[in-house]
């Protein structure tokens, strides 16, 4: 799997998308009403040799500009290629960083990550492909055309790259919508093998293990910018069962 399968795939999924959620200049324009870029995950270029394969799943990326202040949407395959170019740059520069920063507690849990069980085979990718205002679409007048795109998306991801292992981390009030695109329970049921780690004490609340699709091993977590003492055990915990490089 490399990166233009994905963008064919992104491709296929956007082609019946209204331009007017990615073309500033378009007369009924979403992003100046606060509308973000559409955030599109890549690859690393060595993924398909990498020995771990793992998608960490957030939430939202609040600030995505795909495109700058003077620039014109020429069409939607420029528009892919740009936005999965901005998400590695703006990745491989968060893995080089050396010290933890304020306000990157995603990222900076994605550094433990790399570090644990390699970069080249770590997947970084989003519940919702738009922000809002900078926030949760969640209040956005267009979530449920935005829901839809993104479990799209997300789910396109999964099968297309094939990842070992998921944690999710996009936090306890996103559940209704995780639950929505993974159900787990009901005959549309995704999740199955459920079990936690009480006994060894870490809270089902804090983490809860499942196999998605019956065959990749998923970890449900705090988003990591929840800072209890529970919450940074539980991620510990996590981090401390995924392979080694």
């Amino acid at each position: 799997m490399n990166n233009k399968s994905l963008a064919d795939e992104y491709l296929r999924l956007l082609a019946g998308l209204d331009l007017s959620y990615l073309d500033q200049s378009h007369l009924n324009s979403k992003l100046g009403l606060g509308l973000s870029g559409l955030f599109l995950p890549s690859v690393s270029p060595d993924y398909e040799s990498a020995n771990n394969k793992i998608m960490v799943v957030g939430r939202e990326t609040r600030v995505w500009n795909v495109l700058k202040n003077d620039e014109k949407f020429i069409g939607l395959p420029q528009y892919v290629d740009s936005a999965m170019k901005i998400h590695r740059s703006y990745f491989d520069g968060q893995l080089l960083q050396k010290r933890n920063a304020r306000g990157r507690s995603f990222h900076n849990f994605m550094r433990r990550v790399a570090s644990r069980s390699g970069k080249d085979g770590l997947i970084y990718s989003n519940l919702f492909c738009f922000a809002w205002k900078k926030k949760n679409p969640e209040s956005s007048p267009l979530f449920d055309e935005i829901k839809f795109l993104s479990q799209e998306l997300l789910k396109a991801q999964i099968r297309l790259l094939s990842p070992d292992i998921i944690i999710l981390a996009n936090g306890i009030s996103s559940t209704k919508d995780r639950q929505d695109c993974f159900p787990i329970r009901g005959e549309d049921n995704v999740c199955f093998n459920p079990r936690d780690y009480a006994n060894e004490g870490i809270p089902r609340h804090q983490l809860w293990e499942f196999d998605l699709y019956g065959k990749i091993k998923c970890f449900r977590i705090h988003h990591p910018s929840a800072c209890s003492e529970k919450a940074e055990k539980a991620r510990q915990f996590v981090i401390d069962l995924l392979p080694a490089a």
